[in-house]
Formats: structure tokens, C-alpha cells, sequence
């Protein structure tokens, strides 16, 4: 594949696709966290009736680190989910954390629609066809502004302008990366900061290439461009197209 844009495209499907296998396969957390509380409780109980041998010490110390691991993922899935970001370790609560979640999920669900005229609309089709309509008839409207500033002033005859034409190095783009949030919500790839950051050194040649096609004006972004628009309520209650602003989840490239 000649397009470096699509052979990334295509890498990223397909570790999703391997991810999303992958998970199907493994222990579901809240299960080994039981598991391993169990474990340690019985430890306790025999520590009750007799002192411990060496080994079985030593299991438990391991038990509890692991413990603490399974903690922590759990804290950061949940985190995910509440998309609360000022949460420091030791303030962590499973359950608010889903009871965040599911206050989230619940104002995310919009029952029903005014119409311009006050009538209320219940069904997907009919909410579909409202929001399409009403922020369709937006795009298209056009307001452009004034420029404010006189550039003539602004811009000096011995400025060098070479270097915003010049191509990327690699430590502009290794810096770019090092910069990007880790903790944003996915993208329409399903991958984040997080994941570029932790996976750089495998994929940084590939994007490298990447900036290096951007630059010479011969990618193809198709591939890769590709974003989701979604409605944020700018309200405790939305009940009309009004209440709602519109953003694009753009893929993590």
C-alpha cells in the first residue's frame, strides 16, 4: 500500500480488531478482584490458627500487590467512564465513579423533541430528522467578520518566514506527541493519547512518513480523516435543537 495515511488506517483496524479479541479472552476484573480478596482472607484465617511458613507469606505479599494492580485498573476504567479527570490516587470510589457513569449516560439519552411548533417527537426517526434539518440549515449560512488587524503592521520586511514552509523534523513531531493529553476521550479509531504516547517507538516511523507526504502535498487523508459529530446539551434538560451544541470526535492521528 503506497498511501502511508491508509497502511496507518489499516495497522490501527487491525490492532483494534486483535484488542478487541484479545479482550473476550482474559478474566473480567471485578472477578479476579473477588478472587484474590477470597484468597487473602483465607491466608488470614489459617495466619488465625497458626503462624505462616515463608512461602505462604510470600504468596501473600504477591497477592496484595496484585490486589493493588487490579485496584488501579479499576479506578482508571471507571475514571474513563465518569470522564472526571482531577481524581488523584487514594480519592478514588468505584461506586461514584459509576454512579457518575450512569448520571452521564442517563442525561446523554434524549427522550423526546420539541418541534418549532411545540409539537413533541419520541421516535428515533423523528429526532433524527429535527436535529438533521436544524443545524443543516445552519452550515449554510454564512457570516463572515472583518479583519480586525492591519498586517502591513503586524508583519515586518525582515522576518523569516522560511521556516513555516520547512519540513517537519522528527523532534518537532516527537514533541508534539510528548504534548498530547493522555486522558481525552477516543477517537472514532478508538485510540487516544495514551496509546500513541505508550506505542511511540513502534509507530513513530510510520508518521514520520506521515508528515513527510503532508508536506511534500502528495497524502491522501482520507483514510484517516474521518471524525464523529455529536450533540453536547448545554443544559440540565434539553428539550429542543437549541439546547444542544455540536462537536466532532476527530481520530487520535
Amino acid at each position: 500500500m503506497s498511501n502511508v495515511a491508509a497502511r496507518i488506517g489499516q495497522k490501527l483496524k487491525a490492532v483494534r480488531y486483535a484488542l478487541k479479541h484479545w479482550s473476550k479472552n482474559i478474566s473480567r476484573l471485578h472477578v479476579a478482584i473477588e478472587n484474590t480478596n477470597k484468597t487473602l482472607l483465607e491466608l488470614d484465617n489459617i495466619e488465625d490458627r497458626r503462624p505462616l511458613t515463608i512461602p505462604e507469606r510470600n504468596f501473600r505479599n504477591i497477592l496484595k500487590k496484585h490486589l493493588l494492580r487490579f485496584l488501579q485498573h479499576q479506578k482508571e476504567y471507571w475514571k474513563k467512564r465518569c470522564t472526571i479527570r482531577w481524581i488523584q490516587f487514594g480519592d478514588e470510589n468505584s461506586n461514584f465513579f459509576q454512579t457518575v457513569a450512569t448520571e452521564r449516560y442517563r442525561r446523554n439519552c434524549t427522550s423526546s423533541l420539541k418541534t418549532v411548533d411545540g409539537g413533541i417527537v419520541e421516535d428515533h426517526a423523528g429526532k433524527e430528522s429535527i436535529l438533521f434539518e436544524a443545524f443543516k440549515a445552519r452550515m449554510r449560512q454564512a457570516n463572515p467578520s472583518p479583519m480586525k488587524f492591519n498586517l502591513d503592521n503586524l508583519l515586518k520586511d525582515d522576518m523569516l518566514f522560511a521556516n513555516l514552509v520547512a519540513p517537519f523534523t522528527e523532534k518537532e513531531i516527537d514533541d508534539v506527541v510528548a504534548a498530547m493529553p493522555p486522558d481525552r476521550a477516543l477517537g472514532p479509531d478508538g485510540f487516544n493519547g495514551v496509546f500513541l504516547k505508550a506505542c511511540w517507538p513502534i509507530l513513530k516511523e510510520d508518521f514520520y512518513l506521515l508528515c513527510q507526504e503532508f508536506h511534500q502535498g502528495g497524502l491522501n487523508l482520507e483514510s484517516i480523516n474521518a471524525g464523529y459529530i455529536t450533540l453536547i446539551p448545554k443544559t440540565n434538560s434539553p428539550d429542543n435543537v437549541n439546547d444542544f451544541r455540536p462537536i466532532t470526535l476527530l481520530t487520535v492521528v
